[in-house]
């Protein structure tokens, strides 16, 4: 039986279409993609599409996405961005929680200010209205371990992911996020590892870096994800799975949790698409 796949984040709609998406996963075997909507970053770092709210808020938004989950429940659904200043959090929450496509919520914690925001309990009403609806939270930041050690305990309710490896940009950081693997509330995407690790495929620094962060977090707390859509380095999105499919540094089962079982048991998303042969 062919294996189940499920990306845990892709910026569908950036670069490249449903219809061109469709075609790529099944070619490659990918049953399902959590879509991340970007369309544009715009000068102050904010993203499109997005409403613009009184007092210059914006709230993004992500109408393609959500129309994908819908026309596709089983190859697509989507995580929603959301800004902490939103003067409508908690009907926003409610709306989301709705919506049979939203599986997970992201903050942005790469200013050094909203990391200060974040630990002082400037996030704690979003954080509280997601464990309430029972929303993850995917956190894209900067130094993000350290962030995140003492909220992590304080609200042990809330299932944070750590985007992108956590971003990493010292060693002494990447021991940080490895720390935060003993939290059974925090998982972690294997995605933009590249960027931090490089190399030439098959990436064996990785892989070894893949490995300690198995013996950290379990597999069971770890997803399988790409960004491929932001890549810089040049390599596919076929590169980017079969460096790790194809390895021998994973049994059958841990292939299973890695690429679909652990988002899938996280995000609440069962597979409803036959598994595609590669």
């Amino acid at each position: 039986m062919a294996l189940d796949i499920l990306d845990a984040q892709a910026h569908i709609f950036m670069t490249i279409g449903m219809d061109q998406a469709l075609a790529c996963m099944d070619a490659l075997g990918i049953n399902s993609v959590l879509i991340d909507e970007v369309w544009t970053i715009e000068p102050d770092g904010h993203s499109t599409p997005c409403a613009l709210l009184p007092g210059g808020i914006k709230r993004p938004l992500s109408p393609m996405a959500e129309a994908a989950s819908l026309k596709y429940p089983g190859r697509f659904a989507y995580v929603q961005r959301l800004d902490r200043r939103d003067p409508d959090l908690a009907a926003l929450f409610v709306t989301l929680a709705a919506s049979p496509g939203c599986r997970s919520v992201r903050i942005d914690l790469r200013l050094p200010e909203e990391r200060e925001v974040f630990k002082a309990g400037g996030f704690d009403e979003l954080l509280k209205l997601a464990e309430h609806h029972g929303l993850p939270v995917s956190v894209l930041g900067r130094d993000v371990g350290m962030t995140l050690a003492g909220t992590v305990t304080r609200l042990g309710g809330v299932r944070f992911i750590i985007d992108h490896c956590g971003s990493t940009r010292s060693p002494q950081q990447w021991e940080d996020i490895l720390a935060l693997g003993r939290h059974e509330n925090i998982w972690m995407k294997w995605s933009a590892a590249q960027h931090t690790w490089g190399g030439e495929y098959p990436f064996p620094e990785i892989q070894r870096q893949f490995c300690r962060a198995v013996d950290a977090f379990g597999i069971d707390h770890l997803m399988w994800a790409t960004d491929f859509t932001q890549n810089q380095t040049g390599n596919c999105w076929a590169d980017l799975l079969y460096y790790l499919r194809d390895s021998d540094i994973m049994s059958a089962t841990d292939k299973e949790w890695f690429f679909a079982r652990s988002a899938r048991t996280l995000l609440e998303w069962p597979s409803l698409a036959p598994p595609q042969a590669p």
